[in-house]
């Protein structure tokens, strides 16, 4: 074989290399999800029960009283703030973190707590009185309405946003 003939293969198998590196990284950087997707599902991969609404991030700095968003209207009975009920809800943070869900994967079925309204956060007893039955409702809740300091988790503390749907009330 003569010098030439085996510098063209050299060449030849540097630049099949070449290439091959080159797809290789292509693949991998398309299909890495963006820090975006990432942000809004919770590391155990807990997710919105709804297609109603996303986690996504907000400014903490601007949620200084509740703010309650109806989603879905309810036709059922009027929420009080002495009744307990049954719902389905997502929980995230500032960062669009989600750190609390009935819908705990993608896989699993929903399931519904039930709870006083008069025994969780100020925010969801006094967001959700006066609310019906079978409405889906998106609570914006400060830091002092929510856990304050007393957060289960750092995903947890400081202002708050919940997807909530009251299923029924007793």
């Amino acid at each position: 074989m003569s010098m030439k003939t085996k510098n063209n293969s050299l060449w030849l198998v540097l630049i099949v290399a070449a290439f091959a590196v080159i797809t290789i990284g292509l693949a991998f950087i398309a299909n890495k999800p963006s820090k975006e997707a990432a942000t809004s599902q919770a590391k155990n991969g807990m997710q919105v029960f709804t297609k109603l609404a996303k986690a996504k991030k907000f400014d903490a700095a601007k949620v200084k009283e509740l703010k309650v968003e109806e989603l879905k209207a309810g036709n059922g009975d009027v929420v009080a703030e002495t009744d307990t009920i049954k719902a389905n809800y997502t929980g995230w943070n500032a960062k669009g973190v989600i750190f609390d869900s009935t819908k705990k994967s993608a896989d699993a079925p929903l399931a519904p707590i039930e709870f006083q309204l008069s025994g969780v956060i100020p925010g969801w007893t006094k967001g959700l009185a006066g609310k019906k039955v079978g409405g889906i409702y998106k609570l914006t809740i400060p830091a002092d309405m929510a856990y304050g300091n007393q957060a289960p988790t750092a995903d947890s503390s400081g202002p708050l946003e919940f997807v909530v749907e009251i299923i029924s009330k007793k």
